[in-house]
């Protein structure tokens, strides 16, 4: 299954002057937030709060958070004790902020992220317009000078660029937590994370597969809305970050599942199935031509969606993308498709 991209010149709508309520999550995470909240409280908007659910975090945070709600009365915090939370994970935590909101538009972010700009919030909630009750955004890694960070940014793309076309094409699956916005009364419609209340993690993924319809689901990727976030720590905290990533993927509707196999079986059938039929047949000049065109087609639909999602210097090695995001899901994503996390 080949995803043609869908990015094309759109009317962008006018900002809305409806009241947004930015809801952070945060655990131990006193650094993240001292980096990032500032720019998130300077937002060029004018009717917002900032709430942030201090999930029983030991470092500091508390205090850190405490003096700078003083100084800002746009910061609201809440901050939940280990006894309260029964070890609830991040669902409790993002339920109790929801609660807290005065306003319909929810924006959600991580502790470890911050905006591009200050326009951030005020694009990404213009979005909804008439019946739309999600806008997905979009969010990058910083980029460094190492092996994994390379890696870490491809297979983000990667995730992006399945995410964002199938929205547009009416088949919204799932979006990141790092930069997504529904509307509170979506969330208490059906009970909030209710369904998959058990499951650790899905507080973003699987409350948009489990709510997105043909029409209820816009996508901001405009530039000055994406968050940025930092990758700090190895290679095996990131495949420990992926394989939670990956567990909620038995948990998606059985289309969503579908399209997803579909398209990483055309992926492998490509790959190495013509790998093998150009070493062990005679006409491996017929096979070699037509993986050619494979790879031309494929390389216009990455170079257009590249550009669009802010990834083009990486476009030389899009196939390399390929072949190590069929690995990765391989080794990686089998398994976490088959485990479940125990912390958030």
């Amino acid at each position: 299954m080949m995803l043609t991209g869908v990015f094309t010149d759109r009317r962008l709508p006018a900002a809305r002057k409806d009241g947004v309520s930015v809801i952070i999550c945060a655990r131990n995470n006193r650094e993240g937030l001292e980096e990032n909240l500032d720019s998130i409280l300077r937002q060029d908007y004018h009717d917002f709060e900032v709430i942030v659910v201090n999930d029983g975090s030991t470092d500091g945070t508390k205090d850190f958070l405490d003096q700078l709600a003083s100084q800002n009365d746009r910061l609201k915090v809440l901050h939940l004790d280990i006894d309260d939370r029964f070890h609830r994970g991040k669902k409790f935590a993002q339920t109790i902020g929801i609660k807290a909101a005065k306003n319909q538009n929810l924006l959600f972010t991580d502790s470890d992220c911050m905006p591009v700009s200050d326009q951030w919030l005020k694009r990404m909630t213009a979005y909804f317009t008439e019946g739309k009750q999600i806008v997905l955004g979009i969010s990058h890694n910083q980029k460094s000078v190492s092996f994994l960070n390379w890696i870490i940014q491809l297979e983000t793309f990667h995730t992006s660029f399945l995410y964002v076309n199938l929205a547009f094409k009416s088949r919204a699956y799932m979006g990141l937590g790092r930069n997504l916005a529904y509307k509170r009364d979506l969330f208490f419609s059906i009970k909030g994370f209710a369904s998959h209340q058990h499951i650790m993690s899905g507080d973003d993924d699987l409350f948009v597969n489990e709510t997105a319809t043909k029409s209820n689901v816009a996508v901001c990727i405009e530039p000055e809305t994406v968050t940025s976030t930092r990758f700090k720590g190895g290679f095996s905290k990131w495949l420990k970050q992926k394989k939670r990533h990956f567990s909620t993927g038995r948990y998606y509707r059985p289309g969503d599942k579908l399209r997803l196999g579909i398209y990483y079986f055309s992926l492998f059938f490509m790959y190495f199935t013509g790998i093998l039929a150009g070493i062990l047949t005679q006409y491996w000049i017929f096979v070699l031509a037509v993986t050619a065109v494979y790879l031309i087609i494929q390389g216009i639909v990455l170079h257009k969606n590249m550009k669009a999602l802010g990834y083009l210097t990486y476009f030389p090695v899009y196939v390399f993308m390929d072949i190590s995001i069929l690995l990765i899901q391989i080794f990686v994503g089998i398994r976490g498709y088959f485990s479940k996390p125990k912390s958030w």
